[in-house]
């Protein structure tokens, strides 16, 4: 009948050879491996390397912030969950546009060149110098300067800052030099001079300067004539003196007689805060836990305290703003706003004002953190937002009355400054604050200015320090702790004011 089979049975077989003897052997042995259960090693081998919907995930998000970030300056390494969470609470209202600015304190103030109208992040912990280019037509520029690589890491380098001649320069806090960056040259205005390679200059302090100190001085004042800058002390002894022109630092040494400010030396720290120059051509330091204000005169190079004694440590005053010709001091913990004359006829005659309160304010003028920045409003006067108090206060700098009015919550440190918007409104700076307050001060508001809240911004601290009006009209915050630039768009008009209350929705708030 022949050969018959069928699947898995020989209908007739012959004797294996020594090759297929070997073949089938082999083939037993890796059925019998097959059979057998796999090592403990080898099952946690096989799990470490398996991919996990996690792991998946968080490459995912990691690829998606570090796109967002504005450029290779700010790329954080190793980038942390946490980092990727703070980060989640500023979407940008550009997606598709990079400007994700992560990490802490990183900047302290900024400054503006009204010569084309680019506004910068003055560097605190920031690697680099945060540059922001709107034009008249809405459209913007975020870019950056990276800053020398030995001071690209340093922790609260630089705070507020100065533009004079086509130069910016900030103040040292704990950096050991002045920062000179060359925006005309960078921009193409100018050439390099020769000998310089490098659009940004680190100037040195004298050497006589202690090492590693911080928050050295806070603020400066520069002269009429633009060739000097001074810096106001805060944790230093001396004040600082960069010369614009040989781009050079020296110190002037302060004068005070003890014994009309018994208690007082030149150790205290936090001294003064803020320098505003007067009519006169003099730098005047406000007191913050200094005795006295520190009157520098750019014109001998001497230092001198002078008025009224107010003690040691109190935190008084914090910064202020110069209207005709007086500067007015916004109160931290004093309960009065100070007033220092600079014209020239009385060159530092001081003054303090009584602060009265609406009806609706009972807050107690004795508590801290008060006010701790101001705006000049479209109407001339000066408009502090609420810091730790709960009411703003309005400085009539023509009858020198200074009162209390609206509400704008009970929480703390929700706003230090403002600025004022086209449409003659102030906005107020967020630091801790969640909205941004929004006073109306037209001069043809009758009664008391309107007080609105906007926007839902996250609750980080220390969010935004320093802003300025852009040439679009737009207002841009410059971050402290928030990851993004905030822009602010206010109507092109005043608001018309209804039943008390301003507009619902006709200002635009952006992430960049």
């Amino acid at each position: 009948m022949g050969n018959q089979s069928s699947i898995g049975t020989t209908a007739h077989s012959e004797p294996l050879s020594k090759e297929q003897k070997e073949t089938v052997d082999n083939n037993n042995n890796d059925n019998n491996n097959n059979n057998k259960k796999p090592s403990k090693s080898q099952r946690r081998k096989e799990k470490l390397f398996q991919k996990k919907p996690w792991q998946e995930e968080w490459k995912s998000d990691v690829h998606q912030f570090q796109d967002a970030i504005l450029d290779e300056s700010y790329h954080h390494v190793p980038v942390r969950r946490t980092t990727i969470d703070a980060a989640n609470l500023y979407p940008s209202s550009f997606p598709d546009r990079p400007g994700l600015i992560p990490g802490s304190h990183k900047h302290l103030g900024g400054a503006y060149d009204p010569s084309d109208g680019t506004i910068y992040g003055i560097p605190a912990n920031s690697p680099a110098i945060l540059v922001i280019r709107p034009d008249e037509h809405g459209e913007y520029r975020l870019q950056s300067i990276p800053l020398p690589k030995r001071v690209a890491n340093g922790s609260m380098k630089w705070l507020r800052g100065i533009i004079s001649d086509g130069f910016l320069w900030a103040i040292p806090a704990w950096a050991d030099s002045v920062l000179c960056v060359d925006i005309d040259a960078y921009w193409g205005r100018r050439k390099l001079p020769d000998g310089q390679t490098g659009y940004v200059n680190l100037i040195p302090l004298p050497e006589s300067h202690p090492k590693g100190m911080r928050w050295q001085w806070h603020g400066a004042g520069i002269n009429k004539e633009k060739t000097g800058i001074f810096c106001v002390p805060s944790n230093a002894k001396k004040v600082l003196k960069v010369d614009t022109i040989t781009k050079t630092t020296s110190f002037i040494d302060i004068d005070f007689d003890p014994d009309q400010y018994p208690g007082f030396t030149l150790d205290c720290t936090n001294k003064w805060y803020g320098g505003i120059t007067g009519d006169d051509n003099a730098v005047y330091c406000i007191p913050y836990r200094a005795s006295g204000v520190l009157r520098i005169d750019t014109e001998t190079n001497t230092a001198k305290i002078i008025g009224p004694n107010y003690g040691v440590g109190n935190y008084f005053w914090h910064g202020g703003i110069k209207r005709n010709g007086k500067i007015y001091a916004h109160p931290s913990h004093a309960d009065t706003v100070l007033v220092i004359d600079t014209r020239e006829d009385v060159k530092g005659a001081i003054s303090e004002l009584p602060i009265h309160r609406h009806n609706e304010d009972d807050n107690n003028l004795k508590g801290t953190y008060k006010w701790l920045g101001g705006a000049v409003g479209a109407d001339g006067n000066i408009y502090c937002p609420a810091c730790d108090t709960s009411a703003i206060l309005k400085i009539n700098v023509e009858t020198d009355h200074c009162t209390t009015q609206g509400f704008a919550g009970v929480d703390r440190n929700k706003w230090q400054g403002g600025i004022l918007g086209r449409d003659n409104c102030v906005y107020t700076i967020p630091a801790n604050g969640v909205h941004v307050c929004r006073i109306a001060t037209d001069p043809t508001i009758e009664g008391g200015n309107v007080v609105q809240l906007l926007g839902d911004l996250p609750p980080h601290k220390d969010k935004w320090q320093g802003a300025a009006v852009g040439k679009d009209g737009s207002l841009y915050f410059i971050p402290e702790n928030g990851y993004r630039v905030m822009r602010v768009t206010p109507p092109l008009n005043p608001p018309i004011i209804v039943d008390g209350k301003l507009p619902e929705d006709d200002v635009l708030i952006e992430l960049m």
